[in-house]
């Protein structure tokens, strides 16, 4: 009955995770599919660039034959473009709602030194003046909060690695320091008071936090814990005083004092015939999980060329954008 229930689970188990294989290569297929959209759209933005280039040239030979020598207005149309781009910039500052909170572990005093802020949608662009975190971290009701919804923190919302680069490719370091963590950043969000989200909230999310650094506190390691004693112990102490499966059933198999009658002998030929069954079932249900490992690590890579090319459209977007607004100066004094 046992061997029963045991090739049932294997069963139940080798479907599933034949169920999560079937699922988990859809969606590799679906992050590919969405990779290749994101490589039409950088091909799209390059061609549109490349457009604009085309423009500025012309426009520069018909300023030649327009008489224009001397640059007069093409200086006032970038002079116009410049001015616009920066209004455009402040507008997009005052709309910043997530930013990520960077410092780095200096050596010779032992302690995290601050690193200024980031925006979250491109870690390379600075963006220390929109708010103090030591301020806001100590102020009562503060507009903005610390967002304990990323994996990988610690209970003050942290997560380390060793640089920067490491944490923008992965998305996420480790929850606690290690000998090799020379940065950390933590996560930082806009809470809008006026737009309906009040104390409330960020009640539940001190109560949030108030509960993680208590469950930090209380997490002791199964190390730390008397009479512990780690699994692979426990399976050498049981293999070697014969207490597992294997052990009592081939113990004393070869004593002629023990010898099987007929109907003993064939009961003990189907059990092993069962654990021959259920073996095979388990390299199985290993294989699979093997392929749901290397499907992961695929989605995980897909995922992070994503953000890439995703970086990658965002600049060249912002590019583009810039281009455009000075073709579309320089026409406007062209047709003065």
């Amino acid at each position: 009955k046992i061997q029963d229930k045991t090739k049932d689970a294997i069963w139940r188990i080798q479907r599933q995770a034949a169920e999560a294989e079937e699922l988990g290569t859809q969606t590799l297929d679906e992050l590919r599919r969405q990779g290749q959209q994101m490589d039409d759209i950088n091909s799209e933005l390059e061609s549109v660039s490349s457009k604009l280039d085309t423009s500025k040239a012309l426009q520069s030979k018909f300023d030649a034959w327009a008489g224009n020598w001397f640059g007069g207005k093409r200086r006032q149309a970038m002079n116009e473009a410049a001015a616009e781009i920066q209004e455009r910039s402040k507008e997009e500052h005052t709309r910043i709602k997530e930013v990520f909170q960077h410092e780095k572990y200096d050596a010779i005093s032992r302690s995290w030194k601050r690193n200024g802020l980031v925006l979250c949608t491109d870690p390379n662009v600075s963006c220390n003046d929109v708010f103090d975190p030591t301020t806001a971290e100590h102020v009562e009701n503060s507009r903005w909060i610390i967002d304990f919804s990323l994996s990988g923190i610690d209970a003050e919302g942290w997560t380390y690695a060793y640089d920067f680069n490491t944490l923008n490719r992965s998305g996420a370091g480790d929850s606690a320091p290690k000998w090799n963590s020379y940065v950390r950043r933590r996560k930082w969000r806009f809470v809008d008071r006026s737009g309906g989200i009040g104390g409330s909230g960020l009640d539940d999310v001190a109560a949030r936090n108030d509960e993680r650094k208590v469950k930090a506190a209380a997490n002791n390691k199964h190390a730390d814990k008397i009479g512990y004693v780690p699994r692979n112990k426990q399976a050498s102490s049981m293999q070697a005083s014969g207490l597992t499966s294997a052990g009592m059933m081939g113990k004393g198999r070869n004593d002629p004092d023990q010898a099987l009658d007929e109907d003993s002998a064939a009961g003990l030929a189907k059990l092993r015939e069962r654990d021959a069954e259920i073996d095979q079932g388990i390299d199985s249900i290993s294989r699979q999980i093997d392929n749901l490992a290397n499907i992961g690590s695929a989605m995980k890579d897909e995922v992070n060329n994503q953000n890439q090319k995703l970086e990658k459209i965002d600049n060249s977007m912002q590019k583009t954008t810039e281009k455009q607004t000075v073709v579309n100066a320089r026409q406007r004094y062209l047709l003065k």
